[in-house]
């Protein structure tokens, strides 16, 4: 399945491409699956995990510009944004 996964900052970093395609291989995936194999295979892209010690995530995902419960299973062509929380105070 073909997928385009957009980041934001901090995710993308100055002068790096916002959208990138990404292949998925086998059965169908929710977005939950998604960010654990982001995780896994784009640590050093992203620099920090989409899942924490906690299984909870860092971050808001959009399927096609909407928010989705992470239960939703995606489909080909969709496109994910990735937008971290951000804290502070």
């Amino acid at each position: 399945m073909k997928l385009t996964i957009k980041l934001l900052p901090p995710y993308r970093k100055k002068g790096e491409p916002d959208e990138h395609p990404i292949l998925i291989e086998g059965q169908p995936v929710d977005l939950q699956q998604l960010a654990v194999h982001l995780s896994r295979e784009w640590k050093d892209r992203l620099g920090y995990a989409l899942i924490d010690d906690k299984k909870l995530l860092t971050a808001e995902f959009l399927i096609n510009g909407k928010h989705a419960p992470l239960e939703t299973i995606l489909e080909e062509g969709d496109q994910v944004t990735i937008i971290p929380y951000i804290c502070g105070g």
